[in-house]
């Protein structure tokens, strides 16, 4: 059994892979975790992993803990991944391979495994970024854009008469708001719903078929609900790429 972690920015997510079964994903905000919440939320009464396997893009703060955690319980050293040129029958699109966030590669390994043809990979947390992989396994490159709580607390804090205004109000589904707090939050989720349109088109303009597409990320949810084309929603694609990853090693 192995112990799989996927540090974000906001959040921790982790997962065991057993028999080449991959556990439910577990996730938590990781902004108040401490040695001992590492402890208390994933190592009690857990069993000792073969091996501790992390993707971390969330500063090494938390990737401390856990390294600290687990070396104190089982006297293993977690390996953490990094991004290459080529790995899983997917190249990477970068100059300097290492220079492309770990989570997208994951997220890029995983589309590629989960269905080998053209996929546009949209993961929405506190950034935002969309990547493409072709049928071959070819990575197209990519995009990073604020998430949606970042676009609305940049705008929040950057300006007076707007936070002012947005103190009150509520938020819906319809683009235009009546009051300023949801024309914010709207404004942000419609921009970044039109952005994956967008990519998409890009896409199938270029290669002439229509890209499979993935959504994952915890802020997700915000414009999965704006965007109608087909598409699935996959909350554990980097989990699941680096389940993918760590098999391909063994």
């Amino acid at each position: 059994m192995n112990l799989l972690f996927d540090i974000g920015n906001t959040r921790i997510k982790w997962a065991t892979l057993d028999g080449g079964v991959l556990s439910a994903q577990r996730a938590e905000p990781h902004a108040e975790w401490d040695n001992e919440r590492v402890h208390a939320v994933v190592l009690s009464g857990m069993t000792r992993p073969a091996r501790v396997i992390v993707s971390n893009v969330g500063g090494s703060r938390v990737a401390s803990l856990v390294q600290l955690a687990i070396s104190t319980r089982w006297g293993i050293e977690p390996e953490f991944v990094t991004s290459t040129a080529e790995a899983c029958g997917v190249r990477n699109a970068y100059p300097v391979p290492q220079n492309l966030g770990v989570d997208r590669w994951l997220a890029v390994i995983a589309a590629h495994s989960r269905s080998k043809q053209l996929s546009c990979i949209v993961s929405c947390g506190t950034a935002m970024t969309i990547d493409g992989v072709d049928a071959s396994g070819q990575h197209l490159g990519g995009v990073i854009v604020p998430g949606p709580g970042l676009m609305v607390g940049s705008l929040l804090r950057n300006t007076s008469d707007i936070a002012t205004r947005a103190q009150q109000g509520s938020t819906g589904d319809a683009l235009f708001a009546d009051n300023t707090l949801g024309a914010i939050h709207q404004g942000a989720a419609h921009s970044l719903a039109a952005l994956v349109e967008r990519a998409v088109d890009s896409m199938h303009r270029s290669a002439g078929t229509e890209p499979k597409l993935l959504l994952t990320g915890g802020a997700a949810p915000v414009i999965e609900r704006l965007i109608f084309r087909t598409h699935e929603a996959v909350p554990d694609l980097v989990l699941q790429g680096l389940a993918r990853l760590s098999t391909s090693r063994e």
